[in-house]
């Protein structure tokens, strides 16, 4: 079966890259901070990638709830909620192993993101459907794996890691967004009070634009404290802005290529913002 509910159109690969670039920063900075067990930063990537596709996978069981699903469409999603849990455990063992090198500290981070991966779509929770998708994956997909990647592999947490996470949270959460702006008319339809359907489609593509705006602008300010070794190459990226930002006005059918595009643009900027900090190593 092809479609949303297709395994592979379940994964949603292009949102991939978020689990690679946050966990791949918070490496970046542990391995330039002197931390040494390479094996170590691999796993941390593979648990990161785990998580993303279990969340993926599990993300589309609220739609059982809509009429209008096919019995295939309805045993897909189904089959993908159980290999999704399967994938949840797997990171989990994962986490678990890197609890034993790390102590407790690690532990309530683990189960703060498991809690979150499930509180997306799962239970009475649901914050998708309270609207909060987009703040929280700021936090749990940023700020958190990023922070949680850099103290797998170095003990500690900085604020320094903090401000320099801020750009690829600020992503994650405009990679949600363009998600949510091109589901609009099928979240209202279906009754999906996401935060675009609640605050409607004008409001989002300006909250577009903000985030967007505040990833530079941030960068901007890291680069003006010394934290970044270079702008130019970041404010370059900005083109590959013009063809998500061309699909905001665009007719539903065209606005499907929004959430790739956005996604395409987070990897370029992402592997950007990589290669500055690597710069800055003498």
């Amino acid at each position: 079966m092809s479609g949303k509910y297709s395994f592979i159109g379940a994964m949603r690969p292009f949102s991939l890259v978020v689990a690679i670039a946050t966990c791949g920063l918070g490496v970046s900075l542990a391995l330039i901070d002197q931390a040494v067990d390479g094996w170590l930063a691999w796993l941390v990537l593979l648990t990161g990638v785990l998580l993303q596709v279990a969340v993926n996978l599990i993300n589309d069981t609220p739609d059982l709830q809509t009429h209008g699903l096919t019995p295939s469409q309805r045993q897909a999603i189904r089959r993908n909620a159980r290999v999704g849990w399967g994938v949840m455990l797997l990171a989990v063992v994962l986490g678990l192993y890197m609890v034993t090198i790390r102590g407790w500290p690690l532990l309530l981070l683990g189960l703060i993101g498991v809690a979150g991966a499930w509180g997306y779509t799962g239970g009475k929770v649901n914050y998708k459907q309270r609207g909060l998708g987009i703040l929280l994956v700021f936090l749990l997909m940023g700020v958190l794996l990023i922070g949680g990647s850099y103290y797998v592999l170095t003990g500690i947490y900085t604020l320094e890691v903090l401000w320099l996470s801020l750009p690829f949270s600020l992503l994650s959460s405009l990679l949600l967004l363009s998600n949510e702006l091109r589901d609009y008319e099928a979240d209202r339809e279906a009754g999906i009070r996401t935060l675009i359907v609640r605050i409607g489609y004008r409001s989002g593509v300006k909250l577009y634009y903000l985030l967007a705006s505040l990833v530079y602008l941030i960068s901007a300010l890291l680069y003006w404290t010394q934290m970044l070794a270079g702008i130019v190459m970041l404010l370059v990226t900005s083109i590959a802005l013009v063809g998500p930002i061309s699909l905001l006005t665009a007719n539903v059918p065209q606005r499907r290529r929004l959430t790739p595009l956005t996604g395409r643009f987070y990897l370029l900027f992402g592997a950007t913002y990589l290669a500055t900090i690597w710069m800055q190593l003498p």
